[in-house]
């Protein structure tokens, strides 16, 4: 099967989704950013639940390395199950890294930010049209 054709196409799916909805909205331009604004925001908190899902599963699947590595250590390299570990941790915390690390590196007093765009009205105008 070629997953990278499966991959596009869902892509595909998703911003012509997130466009119709958006060009489909009351309210002039500012509609029509409020809408792509909770479509991006709710990829956002898609995406985060999918790393929490993939870092649990990387440390279930470190758990049975190690145990792999103490059946067999030949076989599997300590560095295997470490990696999983690691990588599994990395993306249960991303979620909680994010917005820290865009006020490390933006500054705290950006007018918008975090996965809801929260702050975007105020810097464009209000939504009100």
């Amino acid at each position: 099967m070629d997953y990278k054709r499966y991959a596009r196409l869902s892509l595909v799916g998703i911003l012509v989704l997130g466009v119709g909805s958006a060009f489909a909205a009351d309210g002039g331009i500012s509609g029509i950013v409020d809408n792509v604004t909770g479509t991006f925001s709710s990829l956002a908190q898609l995406l985060l639940g999918g790393a929490y899902l993939a870092g649990f599963a990387l440390a279930i699947a470190a758990i049975f390395k190690f145990k792999q590595h103490k059946d067999n250590p030949q076989q599997v390299p300590m560095g295997t199950p470490i990696t999983l570990l690691l990588v599994g941790v990395a993306l249960i915390f991303l979620p909680s890294i994010i917005k820290p690390a865009g006020e490390s590196i933006f500054g705290g007093d950006v007018k918008s930010g975090g996965i809801s765009g929260s702050g975007f009205e105020s810097s464009v105008g209000s939504s009100g049209g």
